[in-house]
């Protein structure tokens, strides 16, 4: 059993880290695709900034690719980010209401959840095995 959970926590940690550098490449050379508008002096330290949390994530979800084991407590602040970046982008759209901003309400949000639905059930787990 124990397997199957660390090939599942590789298996979304890789799908994931596909997706940031994905998502990340595509809002760095082409950021009107998210925005609908170019960068400009009033967006670009926001832009940066976007682009920062991105690679960072990336980097946590191929750390967790690689190693499951080791870097389990990484899907806490991979988490903790997607979780604000969900929450932050639903404040905005209902105050602004910016469309595009739902869909990362959306996968952020289901990307925040699974990471710390995974992590608490392997802790769970071996906590059980442990004792």
């Amino acid at each position: 059993m124990k397997d199957k959970i660390w090939f599942i926590i590789r298996l979304l940690s890789f799908i994931a880290f596909l997706g940031f550098v994905y998502v990340g490449a595509l809002f760095a050379f082409e950021p009107e695709s998210f925005t609908e508008k170019l960068i400009s002096p009033d967006s670009a330290f926001w832009h940066s900034l976007a682009l920062a949390f991105m690679a960072t994530v990336s980097v946590l979800a191929l750390l967790i690719t690689i190693n499951p084991k080791k870097y389990l407590d990484m899907l806490l602040p991979l988490a903790i980010g997607k979780f604000v970046s969900s929450f932050s982008s639903l404040y905005w759209y209902i105050h602004f209401n910016v469309n595009f901003l739902m869909f990362n309400v959306l996968t952020d949000g289901i990307i925040a959840s699974i990471a710390l639905i995974l992590y608490i059930i392997v802790k769970i787990y071996t906590l059980r095995i442990s004792s």
